[in-house]
């Protein structure tokens, strides 16, 4: 957390924060079940087009900072380049819009709508699954907000099905990634701010 200005005892540690730019993030965490899941994590990061967006990669996870449609873009791309026939893999992730505690600092470059990945992707088209969690912050009227998101998932036919706490969906790789960008598209300009956590897994051995 950067330090915006100066503070008192009655401050919130982000206190004088506060981002003037239209920005995403994503903080995410990618688990490969594999021996080789060093090689995997960092073969699949080595290979996204970062070029329109701010990334850091920590011990504990990655950040990447840009366009909502951009921060997606090379969301989707890590995953597809961590796939492998009969492998298990994860991604935790948590999705912010609208962050009091973000700052206008670590900038993507010049701010354009182009996505540079997804041209590389087209034809992936594997099953996954995934659950998710909606969180419009700061509006009491939340629920038909997190309603409108579930039947945004009915449209795209990705079957839909409430579960404790969250929401799981099934459906190809890249309809999926798409559907949670669209989640946080649509509460956009609605909601000062969101934040949308979610899993995606490829490959699970359980049986439902």
């Amino acid at each position: 957390m950067p330090d915006c200005g100066p503070k008192s005892h009655h401050d919130y540690p982000w206190t004088g924060c506060g981002s003037n730019k239209d920005l995403a993030g994503c903080r995410f965490s990618l688990y490969p079940l594999d021996r080789s899941y060093e090689e995997i994590i960092l073969g699949a990061l080595s290979k996204v087009d970062l070029s329109k967006i701010w990334s850091q990669t920590e011990a504990l996870s990655t950040v990447y900072r840009g366009r909502l449609s951009q921060v997606f873009d090379c969301l989707s791309a890590v995953f597809v380049y961590s796939f492998r026939e009969n492998l298990h893999v994860c991604l935790e992730a948590q999705a912010i819009l609208g962050c009091p505690g973000d700052d206008d600092t670590d900038q993507p470059p010049p701010l354009d709508d182009l996505t540079v990945n997804r041209k590389d992707l087209e034809g992936q088209d594997f099953l996954v699954k995934a659950k998710l969690a909606l969180y419009p912050l700061g509006r009491p009227d939340y629920l038909p907000i997190i309603a409108q998101a579930f039947h945004l998932a009915e449209k795209a036919d990705l079957k839909p099905k409430i579960i404790h706490y969250a929401t799981k969906i099934d459906g190809p790789v890249l309809k999926v990634f798409d559907y949670l960008k669209e989640v946080l598209a649509i509460t956009q300009g609605k909601v000062n701010h969101q934040a949308l956590h979610f899993t995606v897994s490829v490959n699970s051995p359980t049986v439902e």
